[in-house]
């Protein structure tokens, strides 16, 4: 893959990751007191790995296409892991959200 596909598909799970902070900032806001406090901590992770995905981003973006070609394994590897930590993150947080739907 191109420095120019990744960035695309890069700002691409960006956008996906801000529209559900974005929608977990609203349910956050919506739940019980004391749900709040666990949404909160979860919204501060995914924050968290938001902005290191950002980083990531910009670091690509302003690689020559030589540094691109020298670093392109690395960055997909550590990408990853960016994903499947957010991803961790979401369950958690579905988790924490369904066990509060229980206590209701």
């Amino acid at each position: 893959m191109n420095r120019d596909e990744t960035v695309k598909r890069m700002k691409k799970q960006l956008d996906d990751w801000n529209t559900q902070i974005d929608d977990w900032e609203k349910q956050m806001n919506d739940a019980q007191a004391n749900m709040k406090s666990r949404y909160e901590e979860q919204l501060d992770t995914l924050r968290h790995q938001r902005e290191e995905g950002m980083s990531k981003l910009k670091e690509i973006q302003g690689s020559s296409e030589a540094a691109w070609a020298d670093m392109s394994k690395g960055f997909e590897e550590a990408w990853q892991h960016l994903a499947e930590g957010f991803d961790k993150a979401w369950s958690e947080f579905r988790g924490k959200e369904q066990q509060g739907d229980d206590s209701k």
